[in-house]
């Protein structure tokens, strides 16, 4: 298609084509102008590929409005259409731009293809993490019953070099060690649905989730004594990843056991609570660890940084953690410090 702005816009192509982002011209809904950053993202050959159709043929914005932050600016999520038909996750901010008296709508887009697949590998890095938590909590929970299955084999054993096993005793210490092992593999029937890599939504409530995230770390919370209470209350179904939204939690209840460790807090305690309006369910999870220096709270969900040593800490729990609320849960997460501690909120949309 022959473009009737092609000397019109002789003037500024040398400028739009050397920005790094795709820039699209609209007038009425149609591209008049492009640059070269755009036809390499969408994978065209020429500008007259694109040039004259409407603008909604290559910009697909998703069913509901999606912000993100970039370089302290606001910008709406996209998806382009490629000259292929693939989906291109974009990021576009639009405004108007007078040209030789006449107004057009300058689209500003940058291709996020690259800054997806770094997100990907930091959330497997993150669950990594989590699952090292995981496999570090089942060996704890299996210490106890290994540890009393041993000691009834070397009673049973050392029975029968004395020659005194009757079979009432020798029928007692196999229900003994069955009931263990009974103990061993409900543990890992507890533990088997986080470790899978699954992408499907459920069906839950979300005090529901909690108490069983609960469940899964109390022996590490019993250890140090530390104290939780959960509201009991009644609320409606959301339709979610459950195994990610739990990742979300067990991150910030992992953080206030080390935080009450690394404080040396005495009686520590963690209260959950929730609310729910028409649009969306709160979780709040407020501790009594000391809180968290104001000059550094408002960095907590930056990536790889953290407050604890290079050990114990990889920065990634609480970023992994704002990037599930924020793009599959149509939430936000915050944190405030409280008296005496902090609070985490976790806002889920419904």
């Amino acid at each position: 298609m022959k473009n009737k702005y092609e000397s019109f816009f002789n003037e500024i192509n040398q400028v739009l084509d050397s920005t790094i982002e795709g820039i699209l011209l609209l007038e009425d809904g149609f591209i008049v102008n492009i640059n070269n950053s755009f036809i390499k993202i969408l994978g065209y050959d020429t500008k007259n590929e694109i040039i004259g159709n409407l603008a909604s043929g290559c910009l697909m914005p998703s069913s509901h409005e999606t912000f993100i932050e970039y370089n302290n600016n606001m910008f709406q999520e996209i998806s382009l259409l490629s000259k292929e038909g693939n989906a291109i996750p974009a990021i576009i901010q639009i405004k108007d731009i007078e040209i030789k008296n006449k107004i057009f709508k300058m689209v500003s887009i940058l291709d996020l293809t690259e800054l997806k697949k770094k997100e990907s590998l930091l959330i497997k890095q993150s669950r990594l993490a989590a699952m090292g938590e995981m496999i570090s909590m089942i060996a704890h929970q299996w210490r106890q019953p290994l540890t009393a299955i041993s000691a009834a084999i070397i009673h049973l054993k050392f029975k029968i070099s004395m020659n005194k096993v009757d079979l009432d005793f020798f029928d007692s210490k196999m229900d003994e060690i069955n009931s263990y092992l009974q103990y061993t593999s409900n543990t890992i029937d507890d533990f088997k649905d986080f470790f899978k890599n699954d992408k499907i939504k459920h069906h839950f409530c979300l005090n529901e989730l909690v108490q069983h995230t609960v469940d899964l770390i109390l022996p590490t919370l019993k250890v140090h004594e530390i104290e939780i209470d959960i509201e009991n209350k009644k609320l409606n179904q959301l339709f979610l990843y459950e195994n990610e939204l739990l990742q979300v939690i067990l991150n910030i209840l992992n953080n206030a056991r080390d935080a009450f460790v690394e404080n040396n807090i005495k009686n520590p305690k963690i209260d959950i609570s929730f609310f729910e309006n028409e649009k969306e369910q709160h979780i709040l999870i407020q501790d009594n660890a000391g809180g968290i220096p104001e000059n550094i709270i408002n960095r907590v969900f930056e990536p790889y940084f953290s407050t604890k040593d290079d050990l114990n800490g990889t920065g990634l729990g609480l970023y992994m953690s704002k990037i599930i609320v924020e793009k599959h849960c149509k939430g936000k997460i915050l944190v405030n410090n409280t008296n005496g501690g902090c609070c985490f909120k976790i806002v889920i949309g419904k």
